[in-house]
């Protein structure tokens, strides 16, 4: 027999009802679940995600830098080829200087100076234009006299005897030689003081 309180709460409610609040509850604990493995789910493939972006993140830095390597690279490449084809065309002008300052000596040596002043004036304008285009291009003059034999600056070309000078000191210049960015582009010919 049912108490009349138990049946007077159950009067109101249907029984169908009743039996339908335990499957809901069931269908939400499910439910959670699925909600839940999907979040799992989701969150693992947000850690994918997070660990494919660094690896193109760092896929991305090596390249990057890659690339700025390859750019100050070529940047030397090109400096070196630049220096290179100036020291090669500067050469070339070496003879026609050689020449200016052959002509200005023999001029002033043959006492002819007094008489061909401008000529010589313009000889001497032109070599100093044509010095100060190689000297803007990192070129400079060995001076050689006075100082010790050095077969990286110099090249011998005749000894002399003189004793009251050094042993393998340069006596005199017979060509100049010319150092262009710390680099020697033509050596000097010397001769040097060797004693018997």
């Amino acid at each position: 027999m049912v108490s009349p309180h138990k049946s007077k709460e159950n009067e109101g409610k249907n029984p169908e009802k009743a039996s339908e609040e335990k499957p809901d509850e069931t269908d939400n604990k499910s439910k959670d679940k699925r909600q839940g493995k999907e979040i799992e789910a989701l969150e693992g493939l947000v850690r994918q995600e997070k660990e494919r972006a660094e690896e193109l993140k760092g896929l991305l830095q090596r390249v990057q830098a890659e690339f700025e390597n390859y750019i100050k690279r070529s940047e030397g490449e090109r400096k070196a080829f630049q220096e290179v084809a100036n020291a090669k065309l500067i050469m070339e002008f070496l003879p026609l200087l050689d020449s200016f300052d052959t002509a200005l000596e023999r001029l002033k040596k043959d006492g002819i100076a007094g008489q061909h002043k401008e000529a010589i004036h313009g000889i001497a304008l032109l070599r100093r234009q044509l010095w100060q285009i190689m000297e803007r291009n990192g070129m400079k003059e060995l001076n050689s006299v006075g100082e010790k034999f050095d077969p990286e600056k110099h090249e011998c070309l005749m000894f002399e005897n003189h004793s009251d000078k050094e042993d393998g000191v340069v006596l005199e210049e017979i060509q100049k030689g010319f150092v262009m960015n710390g680099k020697i582009i033509r050596h000097a010919k010397v001769k040097v003081n060797k004693r018997s």
